[in-house]
């Protein structure tokens, strides 16, 4: 099914506007005070040398149970206070292979009566952390994201002693254009963050192609079109995540589009917690508007 209204949007919503308009800024570094890691050899994803110096290696949880696939899908999962009432709720996903089964889920954290207060007066603007499960409730990572007033900043974070910061996504307003800078924290420098992709997506865009420095697609977040009725009244929205160039872009681009270069498990990471990101800035009308069946408000963007 999702197969199928992916085709159907893709007629609908060309992307070569997207395409000829990514862009073709210079990527930078931001020091930034860190937590210090201890380096790790590991071969990483393929074997490819560019995967050793990474903090997630292939043995980790994070990387044997999501991140070693090439493609994943990742929905949102029904509030029903919020399609009744326009009661805010704590966010959940499902994330499964692009097969439709089920490897892990992603839940907010829930702290009672108070964090459900907030969520109401800030929304879309509001402070979250978001927990990465495996199937039988394993925190995998955590997803942070302060109050932001116009630009969203999330974080994807290891849960161990250190709570080790891996990567992070920093939005870039633009009037209309959805933009976003994704950075991996530096290996051998953890006192620095290098940035490794870039999107720029076209006003209204459901296609969040990833640009290396080379202005080549190195991976993308896809939102799929889930049915007129969940459409309108709930904001259970399903995404596509392609990590791999290597496998994850077939018939979608054309192959000179795409960079031989395969995301790491850290920028894989990123990615996850980008997708998230996005999810909440552009495709949570709900969240955003308030309202519910039982209310007048609005459902407009």
């Amino acid at each position: 099914m999702w197969k199928h209204n992916l085709t159907l949007y893709k007629r609908l919503f060309s992307s070569k506007s997207a395409i000829s308009q990514l862009n073709r800024s210079p990527f930078r570094r931001h020091p930034r005070v860190a937590t210090p890691i201890n380096p790790v050899v590991s071969s990483g994803i393929h074997g490819e040398s560019n995967m050793n110096n990474v903090i997630i290696k292939q043995y980790d949880p994070i990387a044997t149970h999501i991140l070693n696939e090439p493609t994943i899908i990742i929905e949102r999962q029904v509030e029903m206070m919020n399609v009744v009432l326009g009661f805010e709720q704590a966010n959940k996903y499902a994330i499964m292979d692009v097969m439709g089964n089920k490897i892990g889920y992603m839940q907010e954290r829930d702290f009672g009566f108070f964090k459900a207060i907030t969520r109401q007066i800030y929304k879309l603007h509001r402070p979250f952390t978001v927990d990465v499960f495996d199937n039988v409730g394993n925190v995998l990572m955590t997803i942070q994201r302060p109050f932001s007033f116009i630009n969203s900043h999330i974080k994807a974070i290891l849960p161990d002693e250190n709570n080790t910061l891996v990567g992070e996504s920093v939005q870039n307003w633009h009037l209309w254009r959805r933009r976003y800078e994704l950075f991996q924290r530096e290996y051998e420098n953890p006192s620095e963050f290098a940035q490794f992709g870039n999107i720029d997506a076209p006003f209204l865009s459901f296609e969040f192609p990833v640009t290396d420095e080379n202005n080549k697609i190195i991976a993308g977040c896809d939102r799929n079109w889930v049915g007129i009725g969940r459409e309108l009244f709930t904001d259970t929205g399903v995404y596509i995540i392609r990590f791999d160039s290597e496998q994850s872009f077939d018939g979608v681009y054309p192959k000179e589009m795409i960079s031989d270069k395969v995301l790491n498990y850290d920028q894989r990471a990123v990615m996850l917690s980008n997708a998230v990101s996005i999810d909440f800035d552009y495709f949570s009308r709900h969240s955003n508007h308030g309202g519910g069946l039982l209310s007048f408000g609005s459902y407009d963007e």
